[in-house]
């Protein structure tokens, strides 16, 4: 009997990364952020999307002005290719072993912690895991774990999700900061009664259902909001040029950012958690990221991440790592 495996609709034909891209652009619903998500262009994904609905003979995606979303077919392709991904990763690394590559391990987090403090104590993981690399994803919104997201994720909400493994990394503390520049123009409040005479930066992001000024302060006058900023990086540069004060964990002093604790008494916390699926504690990769993640925030040589709060005044400076500007 004659198969048809080089028949136009056989698996060798199909693309495994066009699928990669459908699920991106359905998850997202936007062309933009699917492009941004994949590290492709706009372009790219119209066209790898293009050609997944030419093998599917059917249209995967209804696109309107308000984004796009998956057809029938298309959300029955979703399911499947969600199903493929796990096993896809596993036969990716296993193969990536016998050919000596490397394997890589995807970690999503917040602005603050990746850039100024996984990326920067990378160097040493590398050099005793010379073949595995860390796919960096800076975000500030929550990873989808079981939809594939990433690997591992780094968030200050613990997960619900049954299947979704989750572990403790330490505690991030809030207070109020100033630059010195503002307190120099405005004076430095002494009491919380005094902060109504002061100008505030609030700070959002995907992590927080109200910004961090209101989860450490409480509601303020709207009349002395006069910055808003999604993501840490924009928040403690404004806080640097003096356009008022705002809510930063408390290592911040410790990890190098030019501002000022102003130690009154309202703080919060948020603890830090490192999810993944159980299924990847199989790949030895992942293991040793994972265990690499937990030293990082061991409270036994970093303070700041211990549940017990101290005021980021008395926190002692990273000597080896002065230059670090910490944005979380």
């Amino acid at each position: 009997m004659k198969d048809n495996f080089g028949s136009p609709d056989s698996l060798e034909t199909l693309v495994w990364d066009d699928l990669r891209l459908f699920v991106a652009l359905a998850d997202e619903g936007s062309l933009r952020r699917a492009a941004a998500r994949t590290g492709v262009s706009s372009a790219t994904v119209l066209r790898r999307v293009a050609a997944l609905e030419a093998y599917c003979k059917g249209r995967l995606l209804d696109r309107n002005p308000e984004g796009a979303k998956p057809t029938l077919l298309g959300q029955q392709v979703l399911d499947i290719a969600r199903d493929m991904h796990g096993p896809a990763n596993d036969l990716h690394r296993l193969i990536a072993g016998r050919r000596a590559e490397r394997s890589w391990v995807s970690i999503t987090v917040t602005q603050g912690l990746g850039i100024n403090w996984l990326i920067p104590n990378t160097a040493a993981f590398q050099a005793e895991h010379p073949m595995i690399g860390i796919d960096f994803r800076i975000s500030n919104t929550v990873a989808d774990i079981l939809r594939f997201d990433s690997d591992l994720a780094i968030q200050m909400t613990p997960p619900t999700a049954a299947d979704v493994y989750a572990f403790k990394l330490g505690r991030m503390h809030f207070e109020l900061f100033a630059s010195q520049r503002y307190l120099n123009a405005h004076g430095r409040p002494t009491t919380v009664e005094a902060l109504r005479n002061h100008r505030f930066i609030e700070q959002w992001d995907g992590h927080v259902s109200d910004g961090h000024l209101v989860n450490v302060l409480g509601p303020v006058r709207p009349i002395q909001l006069v910055v808003k900023v999604h993501g840490s990086a924009g928040a403690i540069s404004a806080i640097e040029q003096g356009l008022g004060i705002g809510a930063l964990p408390n290592y911040s002093v410790a990890f190098g950012n030019q501002v000022v604790p102003l130690e009154l008494p309202v703080t919060a916390h948020r603890d830090i958690w490192l999810t993944y699926r159980r299924e990847a504690r199989d790949s030895p990769e992942v293991t040793a990221t994972v265990g690499w993640l937990k030293t990082l925030f061991d409270s036994r040589q970093k303070p700041w991440f211990k549940d017990a709060f101290v005021s980021a005044a008395k926190l002692p400076p990273l000597c080896d790592d002065a230059h670090l500007r910490l944005r979380s």
